[in-house]
């Protein structure tokens, strides 16, 4: 049985004669059909679900290709027979968001989990639903939430489990019903966890605002509207959190409304940037015109090129202001340790990575994160600060992160074992969504196949979400040649291990004599440059 990684839920179990109660069981993939509690009893398991569509378009269960619904057990592979519900028919069509109850034959006591299958296509099913208690972690967050406005259901997520994007976020959530304006819930935490909170109605609409919070030990008071991005959380850390997000907008507000005003009235871009956005936007070559783009990105660097004067002018104002209050704010941290700055130094560590030292502050950045990693080892936003502060570190000239990643059949495979005796390595990382990422991958095919046995090596990693039918799609049409491996729903991080952010792709050659990165995201002709000059 595959491991189950969506450790997300800690599972509550309770016990009244012959019946057990899980709220919010572990999964370890859900789609459209969600779960949010199982009910364990000698004559039915019955699955409390929600499926979660979008309203414009319909879902029908019509269970597998001989249409039976049942569960599936991981251990006995005995199937437990849908023996029906009170709020859902079969094959019958459904939009939007609907609560159901599914009943199903007892599972036996040797079944730890399940796979919930009631669609051949698999976006109603639900696959590693576990059976059974988990411990309860030493400390939990009673959230007791007011939820202002038409939303209906709230996806609860963890931050390390959220990518920023959301992509596959569902299988990392709580999915929680908000009843008579409000929830109740026990969440996991260390003691001072972050944790998102979105509107499910705006994720399925894909345009959804996060209300994020820290999840401290005891209880919390969320009020939330999220068609007015309006928040309030109770709790000292919660508080300084928020007041020093509205300390830096009402710091900067009247720059932002000039530079706004000023964009509006077409003063913006400069001519050069106007000429590379015209070309980009004419450009046919996908590879030539993801360069320009690339160029024009690239000039957030040097903003005095990217914006006409007028704008450049303010602009300038408003950056020296925001790095007075950078430094300010990052003063304050050092000299407080209160985990309500850590979302700001984080903030902090990430913007300089991405985008240069913009506040002329890079050494007190780079300090104060590390103080704040070393200093709350164990809540998950400083667990992931140290990962990228492990990451910045992937830079040509050093050495490549290992790794182990399974391939489309599930199987796992060590980067350093698939490269042993190549002169040269291609580690592409890729998504099936990603259009440039596999223009510039298909690009490689003709230097591989002249170059694979004179010691080339190409390795090339997708990223996924939910399922693999994309992928499997487009390996068939792109006609990829070496292996393919999976990185399904974030699972290893590699991305993050590999600074590579929430892109869909990035192109590492790789010395593996020396073990150290040759270049990062270079050109086609670059690529067979240095496979020419390696395997001479």
């Amino acid at each position: 049985m595959k491991k189950i990684l969506f450790a997300l839920a800690v599972a509550m179990l309770c016990s009244c004669g012959g019946q057990k109660v899980l709220e919010y069981p572990s999964v370890e993939s859900q789609e459209v059909l969600t779960v949010n509690k199982v009910e364990l009893t000698d004559t039915a398991t019955i699955v409390h679900a929600m499926a979660v569509a979008n309203p414009a378009g319909w879902y029908r269960f019509d269970g597998d290709k001989q249409r039976e619904c049942y569960l599936l057990g991981r251990n006995s592979g005995k199937k437990y027979m849908f023996l029906g519900s009170e709020d859902m028919e079969l094959h019958k069509k459904y939009r939007g968001i609907k609560p159901m109850t599914l009943r199903f034959e007892p599972v036996g006591s040797e079944d730890k989990s399940v796979d919930v299958i009631m669609d051949k296509d698999n976006n109603l099913n639900i696959k590693g639903m576990e059976l059974q208690c988990r411990k309860n972690k030493p400390y939990t967050c009673h959230i007791n939430a007011k939820i202002e406005g038409d939303t209906k259901v709230v996806m609860l997520c963890r931050y390390d489990k959220f990518d920023g994007n959301a992509r596959g976020a569902i299988n990392h959530s709580y999915i929680v019903p908000v009843v008579n304006g409000g929830f109740e819930i026990d969440v996991p935490t260390s003691g001072d966890d972050f944790y998102v909170m979105i509107a499910m109605e705006q994720y399925l609409e894909a345009s959804w605002w996060v209300c994020d919070f820290i999840a401290l030990k005891g209880e919390i008071y969320i009020t939330c509207n999220f068609e007015k991005y309006q928040k309030q959380i109770s709790g000292e850390e919660n508080i300084l959190a928020d007041a020093i997000i509205k300390r830096g907008r009402e710091a900067l507000a009247q720059y932002s409304e000039q530079l706004d005003k000023l964009r509006k009235e077409g003063h913006y871009f400069s001519d050069y940037a106007t000429e590379l956005q015209e070309r980009a936007k004419a450009e046919e070559d996908p590879e030539k015109q993801m360069s320009l783009y690339s160029e024009l990105n690239n000039l957030n660097f040097t903003p005095e090129k990217r914006y006409c004067p007028e704008y450049y002018e303010v602009y300038a104002q408003r950056m020296k202001a925001e790095e007075e209050l950078t430094k300010d704010i990052l003063s304050e941290a050092e000299a407080n340790l209160s985990i309500g700055y850590a979302d700001y130094v984080e903030d902090c560590y990430t913007s300089l990575q991405d985008w240069g030292d913009m506040y002329n502050a890079r050494e007190q950045i780079e300090r104060v994160a590390q103080l704040y990693v070393e200093k709350f080892p164990n809540n998950n936003k400083m667990k992931r600060l140290g990962e990228y502060i492990e990451a910045s570190k992937i830079k040509v000239g050093n050495k490549y992160v290992d790794f182990t990643a399974p391939d489309m059949e599930g199987k796992m495979f060590c980067f350093s074992e698939m490269i042993k005796g190549s002169r040269i390595v291609v580690l592409d990382l890729w998504a099936s969504w990603c259009g440039p990422c596999r223009s510039k991958a298909m690009k490689n095919i003709p230097i591989y196949e002249k170059y694979k046995n004179k010691g080339m090596c190409v390795v090339s990693v997708a990223r996924e979400h939910n399922n693999l039918r994309d992928l499997e799609r487009a390996i068939t049409k792109d006609g990829y040649k070496w292996p393919v491996l999976v990185e399904l729903d974030d699972r290893i991080n590699l991305w993050r291990q590999y600074n590579a952010g929430d892109s869909g792709g990035s192109i590492y050659v790789i010395d593996p004599a020396t073990k150290k990165i040759l270049a990062i995201n270079p050109a086609t002709e670059e690529i067979e440059a240095l496979v020419k000059e390696y395997c001479k």
